[in-house]
């Protein structure tokens, strides 16, 4: 959160960002970027992702491709996880702090530096984060049908693994960061302001026709 912050710094000190601007993020960028959204109190009009892992990832980009073996990958899951929320792994590496262990949900919320920051899942809640989210005019999230580098593929979707397993994925309007609205996705739901989106392809194949004719309006 702390490059957040100073990102933030920057933009407050621009005078042509002080009306607001679009905000576009890719993959882990659109986590950066709405976690931007959330603390900075520039407004953003409409925030845009491609691929983001909004509910953090749960596994190894391509495992079993590569290594033949869904138990060797489950045992790598669980390596991950044992250290992924020790302090100075979370500071060093940028993936540990949107590692969300679904085996493990406390661990996750209480160990989680920068996404269950962002997601308002620590116990205290920042009110600016939802106040800000509201404020959008659109919240367009788009998700790659066949990505394997993100997983589930669905957390560019803003959804996760159900807790206590790793198979089935939990909506997100049952989830309790939906029903409870801890950064008001509820809320722009209603409004009609939060977009879902599939493409074909994998992580990061982009379809600029498609993107041009439903996509770019947005931004208009």
């Amino acid at each position: 959160v702390d490059q957040i912050d100073l990102v933030c710094q920057q933009i407050l000190n621009d005078p042509l960002m002080a009306d607001g601007y679009n905000a576009v993020g890719i993959s882990q960028g659109g986590v950066l970027i709405r976690g931007l959204t959330q603390r900075c109190p520039v407004p953003v009009k409409n925030l845009i992702t491609f691929g983001a892992p909004h509910q953090g990832v749960y596994g190894v980009p391509d495992c079993e491709q590569a290594t033949g073996s869904y138990e060797l990958c489950v045992l790598v899951r669980e390596l991950l996880s044992a250290g992924a929320y020790e302090p100075w792994i979370q500071d060093l590496v940028a993936p540990a702090q949107y590692w969300n262990d679904p085996l493990n949900h406390t661990n996750y919320v209480e160990g989680s530096h920068y996404l269950g920051v962002v997601n308002n899942e620590k116990e205290e809640k920042n009110s600016d984060y939802k106040e800000r989210m509201v404020q959008l005019e659109n919240f367009v999230m788009v998700m790659w049908e066949g990505d394997t580098t993100v997983i589930p593929k669905e957390t560019s979707h803003f959804e996760t693994f159900v807790p206590g397993q790793e198979v089935e994925v939990l909506p997100l309007r049952e989830s309790a960061l939906y029903k409870e609205d801890y950064i008001g996705l509820k809320t722009l739901d209603e409004e009609g302001k939060l977009h879902f989106y599939t493409v074909p392809g994998n992580h990061v194949q982009f379809d600029y026709d498609w993107i041009s004719e439903n996509i770019v309006p947005y931004l208009m």
